[in-house]
Order: structure tokens, then C-alpha cells, then sequence
């Protein structure tokens, strides 16, 4: 892969459910925010100037409620070691957290809001150790965490787990949970995500 293909770090999924963090990260450093606009897909997102050429972004998603940040620029070194800094510094959910939480909310609310922390901190490419507890929400009893699984997916838009929403948009029992997997198998298909 050509290292002058402009890419994204893995998302750091925020405790603190608002601005604050990310405004007061970006102002530790002195990056200057950037006018953003809104991209129409739900999220709310700020952006700010590490330098020409690498920014840091923070986003609301409407679905989930839940705040994360992420790097995006070329040098994917330099994005790396400031991924580590921001993880030293601001108050996130560790990836075992995130891997261990659906497994230890009691709840359907609770567990369905752990699912999508799963997908927005998951790993930019396929993750063979996030997918257990995102199999143990796909199986769940209840319809709104099935659901949330489903959901979670787009997060984390690996062409990897195409097949299992799309299996869901056909046959699972709920309506609800066929018509949330058949609106992911559609984003899938969009992106180009899809095994057609």
C-alpha cells in the first residue's frame, strides 16, 4: 500500500460523553479547530490542525450517544505516536474494556451500548479478537441488542462481517433486527463493502 494514501487512526472511544476532552486535548497542544460542516450521516464532528498535513477529529454519533477521537493524515508513524500520546492523556476505554463489556452488562440497554463502544473503537482492519463479543451480541436473546450488533458493524466497516448482517437482514426473527441489518447491508453495498 502506497504510504502516501491519506489514512485514519484507530478510534479512541471517549468516557466522558461530551466536547470537553477532545477541546481541551486539542487546546493542550495548540492545534487550532477547523470549520467542519455537517456530513449528513448523523455524526456531529470537530476537527482540528496538528499541521498541514495531519488532523485530529472528535465525533458525536447520534445513534449511540458516544464521543471518540482519531488521527487522520499520511504519516502513519507520526499518527501512531500521537495516538499514543492522546491515549496517555485523555480518559478513553482501554480495548480489553471494550472487548470485556458485553460479556459483563446484565442489562439489554447496557449491553447494547457497550456493542457500539465495541464498533467505534475497534481497529480500522479486521480484529479476530473483537469478534467473540460481537458474535456474543449478534446471538442475543433480546431484539434491541441483536439489533445493536447489527448496528455496531457499520462501525467498524470490515468486509469481513458483510455476510453476517446480511444473514440477518434475511432470516432473523425480529422485524426490527431485519430492518436495522438490511439498512447496514445497504451501507455496505454503497461502500463497496459488500461480496457482490
Amino acid at each position: 500500500m502506497p504510504t502516501d494514501v491519506p489514512t485514519r487512526t484507530r478510534r479512541l472511544v471517549l468516557k466522558q460523553r461530551d466536547w470537553a476532552a477532545a477541546e481541551a486535548f486539542a487546546e493542550r497542544h495548540g492545534w487550532p479547530e477547523q470549520p467542519t460542516e455537517d456530513s449528513g450521516t448523523g455524526r456531529k464532528s470537530r476537527v482540528w490542525s496538528v499541521d498541514d498535513d495531519i488532523h485530529f477529529q472528535a465525533t458525536r454519533d447520534r445513534d449511540s450517544g458516544e464521543f471518540s477521537c482519531f488521527f487522520y493524515g499520511v504519516d502513519r508513524e507520526r499518527l501512531a505516536r500521537l495516538l499514543g500520546g492522546a491515549e496517555d492523556e485523555l480518559d478513553t476505554w482501554s480495548l480489553v474494556e471494550l472487548r470485556e463489556a458485553p460479556y459483563e452488562e446484565r442489562t439489554p440497554r447496557r449491553l447494547a451500548q457497550s456493542l457500539f463502544r465495541l464498533g467505534l473503537g475497534a481497529p480500522p482492519v479486521h480484529s479476530q479478537e473483537f469478534m467473540p463479543p460481537l458474535a456474543h451480541g449478534l446471538a442475543n436473546e433480546q431484539p434491541m441488542v441483536r439489533a445493536a450488533a447489527a448496528r455496531t458493524t457499520a462501525y467498524m466497516e470490515w468486509p469481513e462481517l458483510f455476510p453476517l448482517v446480511k444473514v440477518m437482514a434475511e432470516s432473523d426473527a425480529d422485524e426490527r433486527v431485519r430492518g436495522e441489518a438490511g439498512k447496514i447491508v445497504y451501507v455496505y453495498r454503497r461502500a463497496g463493502l459488500d461480496d457482490a
